[in-house]
């Protein structure tokens, strides 16, 4: 996803995966001082560029002119700091995928957002921060771990739902179910940012988007 999305104070809906991790509440609350942002923004910049087990925390003190301990201090881990970043985008996408929602636009226009979201990031040489802890998931604890299915998994349940509210309206007739197509979409999505690092900007997103919305029908 975009890096516009971040961590508001927003109640958790019922049907958020996040319900299941108590633990990401507190991890967010103690990140949310000045500094700790500041480390966290960078830290999540470099993971999208170059993976997780591709900088260390004197990368983050050089940056913006702190001791290492300093770092250490705010996050006394990298698995810290990993659970900190997921938590937060988590988050971030819980709060977008509710504005959505809300906005008095067409399923098919939600769905399009969504998509634009990974074009953004993508026009910005990164990839989704879950998709490049995805890549380093084996190497990770598993809090972040977690967190990575969660937002793959409220992910694809949001779509899911978007698109039965488009059938229910008449807006959609897909020929394949709702769930398939969701699981296609996150997929073609996550991939396409993948492999666009690999041959630049190759217009996959928008291949994906196009087969994607063609699939819905109507």
């Amino acid at each position: 996803m975009a890096d516009k999305l971040r961590l508001k104070n927003v109640p958790l809906k019922p049907y958020s995966p996040l319900a299941n991790l108590p633990s990401h509440r507190y991890t967010l609350f103690m990140a949310k001082t000045g500094t700790a942002e500041q480390l966290m923004d960078l830290a999540q910049k470099l993971v999208q560029e170059r993976g997780f087990n591709a900088f260390s925390y004197r990368d983050l003190a050089d940056s913006i002119g702190i001791k290492t301990a300093s770092v250490h201090y705010h996050f006394p881990n990298k698995a810290e700091l990993g659970k900190a970043l997921m938590a937060r985008y988590l988050e971030g996408l819980d709060d977008y995928l509710a504005e959505l929602d809300a906005r008095a636009i067409t399923d098919r226009a939600r769905l399009e957002s969504l998509i634009a979201s990974y074009q953004e990031t993508e026009s910005r040489g990164a990839i989704c921060l879950c998709g490049a802890l995805a890549s380093d998931i084996e190497t990770l604890s598993e809090d972040i771990h977690e967190l990575v299915s969660a937002y793959l998994n409220l992910s694809e349940s949001w779509v899911r739902t978007t698109i039965r509210n488009g059938i229910r309206s008449g807006e959609f007739s897909p020929t394949s179910s709702g769930a398939d197509l969701a699981a296609t979409l996150i997929a073609g999505l996550q991939g396409a940012l993948l492999i666009g690092r690999v041959h630049g900007k190759n217009a996959l997103l928008e291949r994906v988007q196009r087969s994607f919305l063609a699939s819905l029908g109507a």
